[in-house]
């Protein structure tokens, strides 16, 4: 019914072949332009063996390659495989092995990277994006040589597996979830629903588009028959000069980036933004003073958005335009085509999914709908927690009286000290509220009495910020229990984060 990302792309260049669909570099590509890019990658994907089913890893910025890299693999009911060139070196080996990659896009700024990949990958045809080039690959530009005919025909099915997006490994090795056709196109609808798009809008990534959300967001546009500015190497200061410059109408960002834009909007000031409509954001919570800044510096208005790779989507949905402002903090209500419950958490956490809990109350956020995976790629002995197409997402939230949904933590993060769970992103949210504090991490450590003790490492706007008064902004709140307080307090000067924002929590410890 909704047919393959081949055939929704090949529609949109019948009807749009003269019409922007990429701007890279500060050159626009048009529909027809970006078809024959994507065809002569398809061919010389062909000639190197590359069929149905086969996996292509692209390992690459938010550039032109990615869109051609992304398109080619649709055309031939190959796979591919979005790498987060944040990833270690070994995980990036892990993935190309584990899916026996057959041919690898990257750019060479990652070098070093692809060099350690070679040896293992036997089999795997290197292809360097830039210059110089990297010994024993093959530069992109050779793609240029092949034709730009359709590659030749082979039948592709909307149940067929069509892209792979990794889990962004906070807690452990990033695993593979596999996406079909079907679940990609729905997952563009749905963002372009939520987000309001139709052609004649304008878009661009911030963040990684090799990560989730980032990709559907990619999705959403192509499947909309929109146009995309390609950031290439993110900086704030780019960005909001390509936005003024392309008049870009919609952006994705995690919350540092919406910090980032904020404090050089102000530093630029003559920077022209009104095309500026809204800012889709995902990975944690947002304070409200941030959102009033987003919407009192660049003019537009924030989504908030909470989804799991495994879902291939945003789950829930806060809007600034449409939902009340005491809401602002909350993940909204649950998005377009899914279903949403929070239960009750049993000791053996197999949580009931009819188990749901009254409101207002806490307990695990689950959801179900048409885009959620089934098992992770190759890796089948990695079952998912489903129960009746139930996704557990592990996932500790607070549900209020009308259905607003507030995070609290993963549950795997809860810290118990002398009997008391406490929840790191609970307190982080808290301790991210100080004026001094940029950005804080928490974590627990080994206590002989408590069995564990709260410690919140931080990032400070000032040097005369002291242990002694995030001690005293703990005791003098009204809204965090006194248990619940950082015992230990370290400053330092960055937090470790993963390509969405969310701390780091296996480098952190």
């Amino acid at each position: 019914m909704l047919g393959t990302l081949r055939d929704n792309f090949a529609g949109t260049v019948n009807k749009w072949y003269d019409r922007t669909a990429v701007i890279y570099n500060d050159r626009a590509y048009t529909y027809g332009e970006l078809n024959a890019s994507v065809n002569r990658l398809a061919n010389y994907l062909v000639s190197v063996g590359v069929k149905k089913g086969d996996v292509v890893g692209l390992l690459l910025y938010n550039c032109l390659e990615f869109a051609v890299g992304f398109l080619a693999c649709q055309k031939l009911g190959a796979i591919s495989s979005c790498l987060n060139y944040r990833l270690s070196a070994g995980s990036i080996t892990h993935a190309v092995l584990q899916e026996r990659q057959k041919a690898l896009i990257f750019n060479r700024e990652f070098n070093s990277a692809v060099q350690e990949v070679m040896p293992p990958a036997k089999g795997c045809k290197f292809l360097y994006v830039g210059e110089p080039g990297c010994l024993g690959a093959s530069s992109f530009d050779d793609v240029a040589g092949y034709p730009a005919a359709e590659p030749p025909g082979v039948d592709i099915k909307e149940t067929d597996i069509c892209n792979v997006i990794h889990t962004t490994g906070t807690t452990g090795r990033p695993k593979g979830a596999a996406f079909t056709n079907g679940t990609q196109i729905i997952t563009g609808i749905q963002y372009s629903l939520g987000m309001g798009l139709d052609r004649g809008h304008t878009g661009m990534s911030l963040a990684p588009v090799v990560v989730g959300a980032a990709t559907n967001f990619f999705v959403a546009f192509a499947v909309i028959g929109g146009r995309q500015v390609m950031v290439g190497e993110y900086s704030a200061q780019k960005a909001l000069e390509l936005i003024s410059r392309h008049r870009v109408t919609e952006v994705f960002a995690v919350p540092t980036q919406m910090y980032q834009l904020v404090e050089a909007r102000t530093q630029m000031g003559a920077i022209d933004i009104p095309s500026l409509r809204l800012i889709q954001s995902g990975g944690s919570p947002l304070p409200r003073e941030l959102l009033h800044n987003v919407r009192n510096v660049l003019g537009c208005e924030i989504i908030n958005t909470y989804g799991t790779t495994e879902s291939c989507t945003a789950i829930t949905f806060c809007h600034t335009g449409y939902d009340p402002e005491d809401k602002w903090e909350s993940i909204g209500k649950p998005h377009y085509f899914q279903e949403v419950r929070v239960v009750k958490i049993k000791a053996d956490g197999e949580s009931d999914p009819d188990d749901v809990i009254d409101s207002p109350g806490e307990g695990q956020l689950i959801n179900r709908g048409p885009q959620s995976i089934q098992e992770y790629f190759c890796a089948s002995e990695e079952k998912l927690r489903a129960r009746g197409g139930w996704h557990y997402t592990r996932d500790l939230v607070r549900l209020d009286s009308e259905g607003y949904i507030y995070p609290v933590d993963r549950m795997d993060n809860v810290i118990i000290s002398g009997g008391e769970n406490i929840y790191p992103q609970e307190l982080e949210f808290f301790l991210g509220k100080h004026p001094l504090v940029a950005d804080v991490a928490v974590y627990g450590i080994p206590d002989p009495k408590w069995g564990q003790v709260v410690k919140a490492r931080i990032v400070r706007r000032s040097p005369d910020l002291a242990a002694e008064d995030i001690e005293k902004y703990c005791l003098e709140s009204s809204s965090l229990a006194r248990y619940k307080r950082p015992r230990v307090v370290e400053f330092v000067e960055a937090i470790p984060r993963n390509a969405l924002g969310k701390v780091d929590r296996t480098v952190l410890k």
